[in-house]
């Protein structure tokens, strides 16, 4: 196992959060872990995935998955544009598959990842036949949405997607455009932007780039940008102002932990941004992308507030307005954020129309189809290196509608 551990460390090298003396902080640690459903309390007041009508009012091409936390796990229901909602299985276990804490320094190899998410997929028969029945009847246009409320950190992305000849069998998240959403409790629902709508999000960039990734700033020279020199004065910025943003790009540290007190983006804890009124992202439709370690991390508090809320970033920012974000469940490497920036942003812009989430099911759909099976020596090094940066598009995740396209406002005098 020594050994293991140690090709694992050189396989990941650096990463975008600082080094940490601490255990793996990808994950609510789990004697501090309890469900929504034993914290028990009232009901929300909108956007609750237990109480959710899927039963309809889907946009044509759209299935929604909802992960509902119970006791001793979580259960499935699935509703599509032409079909029932329908309960898929019983009840299921909570698995320990956070990519957070699998791929990072102490974890597994990435060879061990595809392996653990196709054993798990595995047995799921009922998921398995109804995403296949989705894709019979949609194709290539099927949009699926993923409603988890569950904190577990499930890498529905890495969902190993079979079927009954074997033919494009393939991970789910490279097959598929995959988005997610979770329960937002809020006094004021009008202002989040519902995942259901298509939108267009136009105007200048805002952005905060660390020192550390200083080179992200080359992403976004031909656009008209207003930087900021920390989180907190982006946040700032954010409090006010009517004209629209195209895109908050953020690249810096970020941290996660047990307690939002222990969840930082670029210094800031998310307690400091938690209640902050991001009213420009209310105005008109802004794409969020927190290019920063854990930055798409939900969780349960189960000890300060201990209130039944699913919080995070990626939260703030939807409850806020935003029509989108897109934001890491792990810690990534600053190289391969930075190269996975970059290629994003120039796939929108060599497709003209493409929807965000139809961008990132690009850039996974060259590993979609990858099996440890067809690996040779899936335990060596310079194997396990090449696998990892196509593991790492499955960890950005995406919160907010699949029909949301982003088109920045040129400087002025470019083309």
């Amino acid at each position: 196992m020594a050994d293991r551990r140690g090709l694992l460390r050189t396989i990941l090298g650096g990463g975008r959060a600082p080094p940490l003396a601490a255990p793996v902080r990808g994950a609510v640690p789990p004697e501090r872990t309890t469900t929504a459903a034993e914290q028990g309390g009232g009901a929300a007041r909108t956007f609750e995935a237990a109480r959710a009508d899927v039963s309809g009012g889907l946009p044509s091409g759209t299935a929604l998955l909802v992960v509902t936390p119970v006791s001793e796990g979580f259960i499935l229901r699935g509703a599509c544009c032409c079909a029932q909602t329908e309960r898929l299985g019983e009840v299921y276990g909570k698995p320990a598959l956070s990519l957070a804490a699998l791929v990072a320094p102490g974890g597994v190899l990435p060879v061990n990842v595809l392996e653990f998410m196709q054993t798990w997929s595995r047995p799921m028969t009922e998921l398995t036949l109804w995403l296949n029945e989705r894709l019979h009847r949609h194709g290539g246009d099927l949009k699926l949405v993923i409603w988890d409320d569950s904190g577990y950190q499930i890498p529905w992305e890495l969902f190993w997607l079979s079927n009954r000849h074997g033919e494009g069998e393939g991970w789910l998240g490279g097959l598929v455009t995959v988005t997610r959403w979770l329960s937002i409790k809020t006094a004021w629902p009008e202002k989040i932007r519902a995942y259901s709508d298509a939108h267009v999000c136009t105007g200048p960039v805002a952005t905060f780039i660390d020192e550390a990734m200083d080179v992200d700033h080359g992403l976004f020279e031909p656009y008209r940008v207003e930087p900021s020199a920390s989180m907190r004065d982006l946040a700032r910025a954010l409090r006010s102002g009517e004209a629209g943003l195209s895109l908050v790009y953020v690249a810096c540290h970020g941290e996660y932990g047990a307690s939002p007190r222990e969840c930082t983006l670029g210094t800031m804890p998310l307690v400091h941004i938690d209640n902050v009124n991001l009213a420009r992202l209310s105005g008109s439709a802004t794409f969020v992308f927190l290019n920063a370690c854990h930055s798409g991390a939900l969780g349960y508090d189960t000890d300060m507030f201990n209130d039944r809320v699913l919080r995070g970033f990626s939260e703030v920012f939807l409850r806020s307005g935003a029509a989108g974000v897109l934001a890491t469940q792990g810690a990534v490497g600053d190289k391969l954020a930075h190269q996975l920036a970059g290629e994003l942003l120039r796939h929108l812009g060599e497709h003209p129309g493409l929807s965000v989430a139809e961008a990132l099911r690009a850039m996974r759909a060259k590993a979609a189809g990858l099996a440890p099976i067809d690996l040779p020596d899936a335990a060596g090094a310079a194997v396990n290196r090449e696998i990892l940066p196509l593991l790492y598009r499955f960890m950005y995740v995406y919160y907010g509608s699949p029909a949301t396209l982003i088109s920045p406002e040129l400087r002025v005098g470019e083309p």
